[in-house]
């Protein structure tokens, strides 16, 4: 099964020519924001969209994805890795996703993540300026980066330490901040985050459960230059 990803704005006619020629089409998820102007209603034209696909497509499953800003690389990508979070059992390969619509910034954002994931990237050419084409869609030779080659452990803690935000207080004040920081955690909150924080008794020692586990992880992801 090939999943479908779109980021879409006020023009819709890329993802209808891609599923033309990217099969079969069985899952598409159509990713929008709400803006709304005197010219579109973003919204309404995911709904729109959404109607067609299914008249045109028997059977297909079509999923609105809505983000906040348009114009935020980090929607565009954090919607993309919930859908394919979402979508657990479903090999990367067979991921397609669409960097041709919605804002120059939505399209950014699909094309590295695409990289950073390790799926398929597609780029449709408008069909109205480019007349007489036998395909107009192409397949963008982009590499992984590496995050694909991650096992499921190694992509949850490299995903907790990026999106923690450390903060090192005064022990006698507890108000003066000595060191703050985005992308650094403590081992003993990556512990509690990943659930590994039991202690277990060997002999007269006490241990946590998973310190050895995440200290290896933690290794392989600096090894892979994170």
């Amino acid at each position: 099964m090939v999943v479908h990803i779109a980021p879409i704005g006020r023009d819709t006619k890329h993802v209808e020519e891609w599923l033309r020629e990217v099969t079969p089409v069985t899952k598409v998820y159509l990713i929008h924001s709400k803006k709304k102007d005197e010219i579109d209603d973003y919204s309404k034209n995911a709904r729109d969209l959404e109607k067609k696909l299914k008249k045109d497509y028997a059977g297909i499953q079509v999923q609105r994805h809505l983000i906040d800003n348009p114009l935020g690389m980090d929607d565009t990508m954090d919607a993309i890795s919930e859908i394919i979070a979402k979508e657990k059992d479903v090999e990367r390969q067979e991921f397609a996703i669409n960097v041709t619509g919605g804002t120059n910034v939505m399209a950014a954002g699909a094309i590295l993540q695409a990289m950073l994931l390790g799926t398929k990237a597609y780029y449709v050419l408008n069909r109205k300026k480019n007349p007489g084409q036998k395909k107009y869609v192409t397949e963008l030779p982009i590499p992984s980066i590496g995050i694909a080659k991650m096992n499921d452990t190694q992509q949850r803690v490299l995903d907790f330490i990026s999106k923690s935000y450390f903060r090192l207080t005064n022990p006698k004040t507890n108000k003066v901040i000595i060191e703050e920081g985005p992308g650094v955690i403590t081992n003993q909150e990556l512990l509690a985050k990943m659930k590994l924080q039991n202690v277990v008794k060997s002999g007269t020692r006490k241990r946590q459960q998973g310190a050895t586990k995440v200290n290896a992880v933690v290794g392989k992801l600096i090894e892979k230059g994170y």
